[in-house]
């Protein structure tokens, strides 16, 4: 009798040994848990007070860049704090430096949208297409340009409402539009070179060499010449020993153009579009905010608005 009741307790000692383990680890778990979970909610209240503090930064670079007593090259322009390790830094340029693709579609100019396509490296036929695709996307008829798309089909394509039968709004509109796998394909930054801000014109004071080769229609040599030039001793685009160019006559002789050439009427030197680029840093953590500008000289007015967080 004594052994079984003996046994009966060892048994019981056991489970209830068994129990305390099991109690520890359900406890273990929720330690770990909750610790994890107060970790990620710390981690969200810094990256949420980094993105408040990074906007700030960012905003007080951007009211300082719309003033059109700063310029371009103003060390102000730059501004880091080492010991709370943040700061900001802008960069102000030219929106003219870009082609306004909903300029030339309205112009319907295919033969300048050709062009860049197939400098960009694309086949005629694609070219072609391209160009027909997109001006099809922004007139306000149903009419089917030769090798273009309306709505039937988008609408094949279970793209109902598309195309939108108006300039685009938005670069990234371009990616709906039949065809653009052909751009994608030949010039992946394709977007960095188009605009929808401009004034309409190539700004040869803001433009890079391959933009003025297309443009332009001049050799890389003429392009890289004429950006040498414009750039200054220092050899530095946005700085105080640039070339002015006072006049599209002076610009156009630079490159060695013919004033009555008609491909002078896509050049200009003075748009008054301005892209400014504000960055706050805070530690490791960096915020971009972009705003488009026109008339900054004088009445400005916000045309576009973006943030960017990297």
């Amino acid at each position: 009798m004594n052994i079984i009741f003996l046994q009966s307790r060892q048994r019981d000692k056991g489970s209830a040994l068994i129990m305390v383990f099991w109690l520890m680890a359900i406890l273990t778990l929720f330690l770990f848990t909750s610790i994890r979970l107060v970790s990620s909610d710390v981690s969200l209240v810094i990256s949420q007070r980094q993105d408040f503090r990074a906007s700030q930064l960012c905003e007080m670079g951007l009211s300082l860049a719309a003033n059109p007593q700063v310029q371009r090259y103003d060390p102000m322009l730059t501004q880091f704090d080492q010991i709370e390790d943040e700061g900001f830094s802008v960069r102000i340029r030219g929106e003219g430096g870009r082609i306004n693709i909903n300029t030339i579609l309205q112009q319907q100019d295919r033969e300048f949208l050709e062009r860049i396509f197939t400098f960009w490296g694309m086949e005629l036929e694609q070219a072609e297409e391209l160009s027909d695709t997109l001006i099809d996307w922004i007139d306000p008829d149903d009419e089917t340009n030769i090798n273009g798309a309306e709505n039937e089909w988008y609408f094949e394509q279970g793209l109902e409402t598309y195309p939108f039968n108006r300039p685009f709004y938005d670069i990234e509109e371009m990616v709906l539009v039949k065809g653009i796998d052909y751009l994608n394909f030949a010039k992946p930054g394709w977007r960095n070179y188009f605009t929808l801000f401009s004034g309409g014109q190539l700004d040869l004071r803001e433009a890079d060499s391959e933009l003025i080769q297309m443009v332009a229609e001049v050799s890389d040599i003429t392009a890289d010449d004429f950006i040498l030039t414009r750039r200054g001793e220092d050899g530095i685009d946005g700085t105080e020993d640039d070339l002015q160019l006072e006049s599209l006559q002076e610009a156009i002789s630079e490159l060695g153009m013919d004033p009555q050439d008609p491909r002078t009427g896509r050049l200009t030197v003075s748009d008054e579009t301005v892209r400014i680029e504000s960055t706050g840093r805070v530690g490791d953590y960096q915020k971009q905010i972009v705003l488009v500008l026109r008339n900054r000289e004088s009445q400005p007015v916000i045309l576009n608005r973006m943030e960017i967080f990297q």
